[in-house]
């Protein structure tokens, strides 16, 4: 498989289990997305996927011609330009929002609005279109013209409905509000709009917060210099203010019925960004990129028709209320819900009450119901209902079991996109089991890959690509937020994998990895273990900066259930689950119970203002959050403390089988087991040392657990103010006789090689050289030479004379062979030289072997140039030219991927690779191989050849990671005791 063939069907990981529901044959035949199949010739949905990639500008115009829009002009051409962040799609049609979602019989219900402690609203489409040509009507009259701003604060109600399709029937461009922002964030969003008009409600609600609906319009008309008039939507108390204020009712103007039909990429909608990390992103959307997506979703990912009822928790805040909003051209009725979520029955009984038959839903909501044994199933006729969708956070397996056992036996759709495309890169599909876990499948007619990285990325141009950003004349922060990671590719941000079955599994956003003493942890799979632990209800798992380096420690925030207590057993059981599930890294230093976690007011948390708040920074952007006051608690829980509960008195022994117990795979029995025994690594030794370091102030060298590998070891050196050990020569397992030296890798610690060590099960000692620069105080060294000579020092000082035994891994068998020729040359004695898949630089290379991997290169960069097109691949080749001139395009990058202390070391080990050239050695050398090789693979054992005579090359199971871990290590360690006894 070619890597765009493996870039489109991810890394080959299957979801384990069974599919939660598979739809039976007589509901496959008849879904609309098997009549557009057989419509375009395709025999299957995956067929029709890969037929919409390949003949893209086809598909789009099938699709346009299937859907029968009221659009007129050429349908030709589909698609103008062939690069993705400037193509445009039908430029020569013109079409109205409006009128699309309005044409149909006038005596179909369409809309129904539900109120809290109130009647529900319901509307023919007759009554709705009638509603909507008066306050358009009244818009004229006000001087709105077609691409004016307006601004709107609206409920989630059938005026809110009115409003929006009258602002789209004339033509201009809304960016909608929900009334429990506050002025000065709404006025951060729309003051780049330069709205003429502000469409609002004033009358407040009893679950209203904040500040009154009048006073919010007093504050927002004052910091929008470009309003002209505010129009009222309800009879709600106004202030007095300097600019005109109408009420729907008290407008005198005829009813606007003859819409223009403008062109199809004239702007509709104005969505933004969260805000909770910067200033918040204006996404202008296209009208007819924006009702095209919509209608392919619904209609086939979502098989919404005439008789469906689609009900989705939301607000106008969210993008989904402008995609369930686009279900009317479907002919579809849409429910609406102005309240609280009183508790896990405010939803399901709308479900019930309205009939519903597709109830979208939150995984946060679903969670709640589920943590307090809530079954909707067995309290609601739920007889209707045909699926439910879920989106705005990482739907976790559970959730969906949960809703197959306690609610209905129906598809549960794990949609995904956002507000930059005012769609879904990932949704479901009616024809196709569900499996747990994952979405079904990725969006129609959109090129989704899984990046290297794994990232979710599109790789062709999409209808509802936003037209541009507000505040953004030269489209340099549009280019350098989507496009300057992968020129001519959109890179969304989402961290995504590709099953063998097409289904993607949601893994979270990519900037929201943690880096945690330089491993990268991924918060998705901490909360979907956290699904097992019923007394949490909601986590989040952030980052907290340490002075030391190397002292990043990972805090778990939980909000418990009802009746639930942070106990030491609690505390212990998360830990102990997340790392049976995702592994020692996922392990949190501290759990910190909090009564709220930061929340937008689209519904998502915000890692980033729990990281600033917990972290004494001040929090960017507080007025993005609907619960601000939630920070203080977290800020509170601040300072201090290991991740334990403390205990008054307790003895540094029993406190450190306690940190054991919490962090290791395999708890310790007894204070002398050993900690590598027991599952421990350079990863969980590090939080053992900083946990330390937290409570004692003391900073143990990185061996320290070499040195005193069991809890009672490690006490006594923690208890003993005078205790030192080698930072440099760490002991990896004892016996008699000349040592083995094993020389570090590119962590600069021999930590990782602790598990080789001691399955070596070898009569004489092992003892690790580790890098110079791990401890305070000390400069990292950056050349072969320099090291080798370094280590020779310290080797010495251990083993005077021969024989020498020398092994190193990865890098460390560079400083190996160089420590092993400056002994030849002194005279000594190298009985054993191993270099375990040693990695070279390049340059090390015969000429034969760089022209081979340039072939390699040049075939790769072909690829993507022609998958981008010529205008992608201009701008591609620009970029590498940039890159290999040392300048690459500006992108944002985190400040380290290790902490400084252990990236000035990599600093020096990658300067020292790139500059080393192996002089002769005429000793025995072994190189061990592994079987399998790297993704772009070069026979390092080419740089050796020319200049070591007696070089034997073995292979090792695994490949350059695993060979030294379980169980590949055994052959390897059988490999290394036969050579040492040789």
């Amino acid at each position: 498989m070619d890597p765009d063939e493996k870039a489109r069907h991810g890394s080959g990981a299957a979801a384990v289990g069974q599919p939660l529901f598979t739809p039976t044959p007589e509901r496959i035949a008849a879904s609309q997305l098997t009549v557009f199949c057989r419509r375009l010739g395709a025999p299957d949905p995956a067929a029709l996927e890969q037929l919409a990639i390949d003949r893209n500008a086809d598909f789009w115009t099938a699709l346009l011609d299937w859907l029968d829009l009221p659009v007129e002009g050429e349908a030709a051409p589909a698609i103008a330009g062939d690069d993705i962040e400037t193509a445009r799609f039908f430029p020569n049609l013109r079409l109205n929002y409006a009128e699309a979602l309005l044409r149909g019989s006038s005596e179909t219900v369409v809309l129904r609005s539900v109120r809290a402690g109130g009647e529900t609203t319901i509307l023919t489409r007759g009554e709705l279109r009638a509603r909507v040509e008066r306050l358009a009507g009244g818009l004229t009259a006000l001087g709105l013209k077609p691409g004016d701003g307006v601004a709107a604060v609206l409920r989630n109600d059938a005026e809110a409905v009115v409003a929006a399709l009258a602002v789209a029937a004339c033509g201009g461009v809304l960016a909608t509000a929900a009334p429990d922002m506050g002025a000065a964030m709404l006025a951060a969003r729309l003051v780049d709009l330069e709205p003429r008009l502000l469409l609002t409600v004033l009358e407040p609600r009893p679950w209203d917060t904040g500040p009154t609906p009048a006073d919010r319009l007093a504050e927002l008309a004052r910091l929008l210099p470009t309003l002209e008039a505010v129009v009222a939507l309800d009879q709600g108390p106004a202030p007095a203010i300097d600019i005109p204020l109408h009420r729907t009712a008290d407008i005198k103007a005829p009813p606007l019925t003859a819409w223009p039909r403008l062109p199809f990429n004239h702007p509709l909608f104005v969505l933004f960004s969260s805000g909770t990390t910067g200033r918040p992103k204006g996404f202008v959307h296209g009208a007819g990129g924006t009702l095209l997506e919509h209608l392919k979703e619904h209609r086939l990912h979502g098989d919404l028709t005439a008789g469906d009822r689609l009900f989705f928790q939301t607000s106008p805040a969210w993008m989904m209320w402008h995609w369930q909003l686009s279900a009317l051209a479907c002919g579809s009725q849409i429910v609406l819900y102005d309240g609280p979520v009183e508790g896990p029955e405010t939803l399901w009984r709308i479900v019930e009450t309205e009939a519903v038959t597709v109830f979208g839903a939150s995984p946060p909501y679903l969670r709640l119901c589920a943590s307090l044994g809530y079954r909707p199933g067995a309290s609601h006729d739920l007889s209707v209902l045909r699926a439910l969708l879920s989106t705005g956070s990482v739907l976790q397996p559970d959730q969906a079991l949960w809703v197959r056992e306690a609610a209905a036996d129906i598809p549960v759709q794990s949609i995904s996109g956002g507000s930059d495309m005012i769609g879904c890169f990932v949704l479901g599909n009616p024809n196709l089991p569900v499996w747990p876990g994952e979405a079904q499948c990725r969006s129609l007619g959109l090129d989704v890959r899984q990046a290297e990285d794994g990232e979710l990325v599109c790789a062709n141009a999409f209808p509802s690509r936003p037209l541009r950003l507000l505040a953004d004349p030269d489209g340099r922060r549009f280019h350098d937020a989507y496009f300057a990671r992968r020129p001519g590719v959109w890179s969304h941000g989402d961290r995504i994998e590709i099953t063998p079955r097409g289904g993607v599994i949601m893994r979270g956003r990519l900037d929201g990895v943690l880096n945690i003493r330089g491993v990268r942890v991924g918060p998705a799979e901490i909360y979907a273990a956290l699904a097992a632990v019923p007394e949490v209800m909601q986590a989040l798992a952030i980052e907290q900066s340490g002075e030391e380096a190397g002292d990043e420690a990972m805090v778990l925030l939980v909000v418990l259930a009802p009746g639930a207590d942070l106990d030491a057993a609690l505390e212990t059981r998360i830990r102990r689950t997340l790392i049976a599930a995702a592994g020692q890294s996922h392990s949190p230093d501290r759990i910190i119970a909090v009564a709220g976690l930061p929340t937008t007011h689209s519904g998502k948390l915000s890692e980033a203002a729990a990281a600033d708040a917990l972290n004494g920074r001040p929090v960017a952007n507080l007025g993005a959050l609907r619960n601000p006051e939630c920070l203080e608690a977290i800020a509170k829980a601040a300072p201090g403390g290991t991740g334990l509960t403390e205990v008054a008195g307790e003895a540094t022994l029993d406190w450190l089988m306690r940190l054991w117990a919490g962090l290791l795979p395999t708890p310790p029995a007894g204070p002398d087991d050993n900690f590598f025994d027991l599952g421990g690594h350079s990863l969980m030794a590090a939080r053992v040392l900083a946990a330390v370091r937290r409570r004692t102030g003391r900073s143990l060298p990185m061996a320290a657990l070499l040195h005193a590998p069991t809890a009672r070891a490690l006490a006594d050196a923690i208890d003993d103010p005078a205790w030192t050990a080698s930072a440099r020569l760490a002991p990896m397992a004892a016996g008699h006789g000349d040592p083995l030296f094993i020389v570090h890798s590119m962590t600069g610690n021999v930590l990782q090689l602790h598990g080789l060590a001691r399955a070596l099960r070898s009569p004489r000692p092992v003892i690790g050289i580790q890098a110079r620069g791990l401890e305070a105080g000390e400069t990292p060294l950056a050349e072969v030479e320099a090291m080798a000579e370094d280590y020779l020092a310290l080797l010495r000082g251990r083993q005077p004379r021969g024989p020498y035994h020398l092994c190193g891994f990865s890098f460390g068998g560079l400083v190996a062979y160089e420590m092993a020729r400056k002994l030849e040359a002194d005279g000594e004695t190298v009985a054993l030289l191993v270099l375990l898949d040693s990695h070279v630089d390049k340059g090390m290379l015969p000429l034969a072997e760089r022209v081979r991997l340039l072939g390699i290169r040049l075939a790769h960069h072909a690829r993507r140039m022609a998958r981008v097109g010529p205008a992608g691949a201009i701008s591609y080749v620009a970029a590498r030219l940039r890159a290999l001139a040392g300048n690459p395009d500006p992108t944002p990058a985190p400040e380290h991927e290790f902490p400084p202390r252990l990236q000035a070391v990599r600093d020096g080990i990658l300067a020292a690779t790139t500059r080393y050239r192996p002089g002769r050695y005429g000793g025995p050398l072994l190189f061990v191989r592994p079987r399998v090789p790297a993704p772009v693979d070069f026979d390092a054992t080419a740089a050796f050849r020319g200049v070591a005579p007696n070089l034997k090359v073995v292979w090792a199971a695994g490949d350059h990671d695993t060979m030294i871990e379980p169980p590949q290590v055994d052959g390897l360690a059988a490999l290394l005791r036969g050579a040492l006894s040789s």
